[in-house]
């Protein structure tokens, strides 16, 4: 085997094993094309629908995102997704816990075989990434800063008038926080919804 030989066997080798890690323990299913592997799409939330997006992530059998309905628990979210790899078990506790909010559910082995659950809120900088909109009845001022065209400031108008005043009914709404016009609300419309 000459050096050129060599070379391209150990580039297939590297490009196999990046396949692999890159997708977990994601299998395909008979006839599924290779490819539909990395066809992820984050599910979009139509405004008015209710729903959360959920990140499984760790030891579960499919990786991703998936839709959720409000107050599912993280054992039908993980039945969703597959299940936990290899059969782990889990807490009852854990598995009885309420998915509430756009999160991410990772599965963690723990010693002995079992695993433990850690479910917490996606932040702001991930929610803008997948395009998911924000609830501006649920949403932090952290979360609502990361809007268009909303700082710091605006957002702790929101948070505060919403405190005030009470939830949202519909996107218009907006319009009574100061600093917020017709122009900013077109903005943000395609962001948020009032579930």
């Amino acid at each position: 085997m000459n050096r050129e030989q060599q070379g391209v066997i150990l580039f297939l080798t590297l490009l196999l094993c990046a396949l692999f890690f890159l997708t977990g323990p994601r299998s395909l299913k008979e006839g599924e094309p290779l490819l539909s592997v990395f066809k992820q799409e984050a599910p979009r939330i139509p405004s008015g629908e209710k729903g959360f997006i959920l990140e499984m992530d760790g030891s579960v059998e499919r990786r991703g995102i998936i839709q959720v309905e409000p107050g599912m628990t993280v054992e039908e979210a993980l039945e969703k997704a597959g299940g936990a790899y290899k059969g782990m078990s889990m807490p009852k506790e854990a598995l009885g816990q309420r998915i509430e909010r756009n999160s991410r559910l990772s599965v963690l082995p723990d010693e002995g075989g079992k695993g433990r659950v850690l479910v917490e809120a996606l932040g702001p900088a991930k929610l803008k990434a997948l395009s998911i909109p924000i609830s501006i009845n649920s949403a932090t001022a952290e979360e609502l800063d990361a809007l268009p065209g909303i700082g710091p400031k605006m957002a702790q108008a929101i948070v505060e008038f919403r405190e005030r005043y009470g939830k949202f009914s519909s996107p218009e709404d907006l319009l009574q926080v100061p600093g917020i016009g017709v122009k900013k609300l077109a903005t943000l419309k395609p962001h948020i919804i009032v579930p």
